[in-house]
């Protein structure tokens, strides 16, 4: 038996002991042959009763915490996963449970959530590497300080995103939309932005170095081509 069971148990007797003692009417019902001066000694010993169920509550529920939020965090990951198997777009509980995972530290590495609408979604400094948000719906979502490093980001919709100073090295952003987009300090080091529209993001130029670029939209709405020879077809993987 787990011992926060036994404990309470005990703390319940002892109530109950202490209710009896005090109440000389279901004495005689209950325990007729105890004497008078048996339950007052009783109810002497038992007089901070209610002070030890107090305390004893809260060890318990300190001592609980930890599989308490364990066990919060195992029903988060089955609601992104449930509504990624059944390839929902719109879910206000994996929006929540993603929410709730990184407030709480946990890595979001890996996660599959392509077409999934997380329009102002807040995951500051999320761990994100190799995350599938191919099509996703990001618009004003807050991804400052995120890593997202070789993600698929493959037609996302980051309008309006704040994404200063994310890690976005190897990430596929073929066709995305990051018109207005906040992308200062961002690692763009072979990052694809083929076909990716930045029209009017903060960002530099020059900080595009590193990045693959063919048909890109820049900020002043100049397309650059500088990269087309090095690509391959689109859509398909590089070698």
């Amino acid at each position: 038996m787990p011992t926060w069971l036994v404990v309470t148990l005990a703390v319940v007797l002892l109530l109950a002991l202490k209710i009896l003692a005090e109440a000389p009417e279901i004495q005689q019902i209950i325990a007729p042959k105890i004497q008078d001066h048996h339950w007052q000694l009783i109810s002497t010993l038992l007089s901070d009763v209610e002070s030890i169920a107090a305390v004893t509550a809260v060890i318990l529920y300190i001592k609980g915490a930890p599989e308490r939020r364990a066990q919060r965090h195992y029903e988060a990951w089955q609601v992104i996963d449930m509504a990624a198997a059944a390839k929902m777009e719109v879910s206000y509980a994996r929006y929540q449970a993603l929410e709730a995972l990184h407030r709480d530290g946990l890595s979001l590495q890996r996660l599959e959530a392509p077409n999934a609408n997380l329009a102002s979604i807040s995951l500051p400094n999320a761990e994100l590497s190799h995350c599938n948000l191919c099509m996703a719906n990001l618009q004003q979502a807050n991804l400052s300080g995120a890593n997202l490093q070789g993600a698929n980001l493959q037609a996302a919709d980051l309008q309006n995103a704040n994404l200063k100073g994310a890690n976005l090295q190897g990430c596929n952003l073929q066709g995305a939309n990051l018109r207005n987009a906040e992308l200062w300090q961002v690692k763009w080091w072979d990052a694809d932005l083929t076909e990716a529209e930045l029209w009017w993001a903060e960002l530099h130029i020059e900080d595009l170095e590193g990045a693959r670029l063919c048909g890109t939209i820049m900020p002043d709405g100049q397309q650059l081509d500088r990269d087309c020879s090095d690509h391959a077809p689109h859509g398909e993987p590089y070698a």
